[in-house]
């Protein structure tokens, strides 16, 4: 499964008519917020169907998540992906449509069960399991403790458990004095709109070549895009992360957590101890990786899902 020297030839020859097989659809989430999904389905005859559950990170969209779904596909699974409320294909909830924003952080939450058991009511699968992803795995891990499911595993790649902050007594209060005088919606200091990830410095993947297609596919769609996140964002997400040491308690699930060799994007300090507050938890630290684990040089993505295959079939 050599794919990184031709990457964007495969994505084209292979990924983009994959895709187009299953049409984009759209479920009105909390307070009607439009939210975007993608269902790829096995032919009726498969005789036992198992489902796949992507959960995507921060600024991400359906169609970057394409190559995993393919992946997981190709083993049998149908894959479910949809996007967050406020980025990629879903209704952004500002008129500065750049702008990272959330109303209520429990609202990723309710979009997340309003999709899942859309789709779950419609297909008889004998077998659930979930992929997440930094924001996304912050969201499941609020998911599988409150909602009811019947998701058998899951596995959180560089979950957003930490806020990576050099000062964080300091950019906390400097949050909370931001959204009480009403400057939710601005950019927190320092971000901006939307930038094209810089191949050789950024902090996300070594894989160069995924890093010129996820660019690309900016360019070419330039509404899926979004730049930095806002005060509000970024305040409701760290109410969020306080909260995970009563959360993850109540997590049942065999679960599966990477984090990344190279992480510069969350801080993981509390990554192990809040991974022991599992139920059935289990740490693995992916070497000579940054950010984005499933979008990684090829020798580190393939090991990763190799791992989170076997974990699966237990």
């Amino acid at each position: 499964m050599i794919r990184e020297p031709r990457f964007c030839q495969f994505a084209l020859v292979q990924i983009v008519p994959f895709v187009a097989q299953f049409p984009i659809q759209y479920l009105n989430g909390k307070k009607d917020c439009r939210i975007a999904y993608r269902h790829f389905i096995h032919p009726a005859e498969s005789a036992v169907r198992k489902l796949m559950i992507l959960v995507n990170g921060r600024a991400e969209n359906i169609l970057k998540w394409s190559e995993v779904a393919y992946d997981f596909y190709e083993k049998g699974y149908d894959v479910l992906v949809f996007d967050h409320r406020g980025q990629g294909y879903s209704q952004r909830l500002l008129k500065d449509h750049e702008k990272g924003y959330i109303d209520e952080f429990r609202f990723y939450v309710d979009d997340m069960n309003k999709v899942i058991t859309q789709i779950t009511s419609q297909y008889q699968y004998q077998a659930q399991h979930l992929v997440a992803h930094s924001l996304g795995a912050l969201i499941s891990a609020y998911y599988l403790a409150n909602c009811d499911h019947q998701i058998k595993s899951a596995v959180f790649s560089s979950p957003f458990w930490g806020l990576p902050t050099k000062h964080p007594i300091r950019d906390e209060l400097i949050l909370n004095l931001m959204v009480l005088l009403g400057q939710g919606r601005r950019y927190v200091f320092g971000k901006t709109a939307y930038r094209p990830a810089n191949l050789h410095t950024n902090e996300l993947s070594f894989c160069k070549t995924r890093m010129k297609w996820m660019n690309r596919i900016n360019r070419n769609y330039p509404e899926l895009s979004l730049g930095g996140p806002t005060f509000r964002w970024v305040h409701l997400c760290l109410i969020a992360i306080k909260g995970l040491e009563k959360i993850l308690p109540r997590i049942e699930i065999p679960t599966l957590v990477f984090q990344a060799g190279k992480e510069k994007i969350v801080h993981n300090g509390e990554l192990e101890k809040l991974t022991a507050l599992l139920q059935q938890g289990e740490l693995i630290t992916v070497e000579n990786a940054k950010h984005e684990i499933l979008f990684e040089r090829d020798p580190i993505r393939m090991k990763a899902l190799e791992q989170i295959l076997a974990f699966m079939a237990k």
